[in-house]
């Protein structure tokens, strides 16, 4: 008696083929047929051997690929190979040419970030303000203590600066 096997059918689906640097991506292996096994790869590695493989959170920019393998009996089949990319997220740090100064005067900003391309997005107290790497607070600011910092944008990848806090002092009278 000959006894001929069905070879496995596998779909390889990716909850998303694009994120951001720090996020992961969710694979979900899918076969028609009962009994089988899986075995993946990533980016040329063997990974893991169940039906759903998540990337780490610590790939660096760039393109990955990933099959997976259905395995039942001696039959296999490798899925179709799905890209993923892995997007650059941009740093920013924000400096403030000064910390305290009196009523009346000016405190500028500026953001400064390792990628190019990237695009700023000011919050001055709460509040949006300026879309330019410099931003310069208005004369007429009453005493007290301001935040502020600044939204990097790469894509759909963005970094928001750590905050910097101001004092504006009573002018003397």
């Amino acid at each position: 008696t000959i006894t001929i096997n069905e070879k496995p059918v596998v779909t390889l689906n990716a909850d998303k083929t694009s994120v951001c640097e720090g996020e992961t991506i969710t694979f979900t292996a899918i076969s028609d047929v009962p009994g089988v096994t899986f075995e993946w790869t990533f980016n040329g590695t063997g990974t893991a051997n169940d039906d759903e493989y998540t990337t780490a959170d610590d790939l660096e920019a760039g393109e990955y690929i990933a099959t997976v393998k259905a395995t039942l009996g001696n039959c296999e089949t490798v899925s179709e190979p799905v890209t993923i990319t892995i997007n650059e997220k941009p740093v920013v740090t924000l400096n403030a040419d000064k910390t305290s100064v009196c009523e009346g005067e000016t405190i500028t900003f500026t953001a400064i970030s390792d990628v190019p391309g990237v695009t700023f997005e000011w919050t001055f107290n709460g509040t949006g303000t300026a879309n330019d790497d410099e931003y310069t607070t208005a004369d007429d600011l009453e005493a007290g203590e301001y935040i502020a910092t600044v939204k990097a944008t790469l894509g759909n990848c963005e970094t928001v600066s750590e905050p910097v806090t101001i004092t504006i002092n009573e002018k003397p009278v």
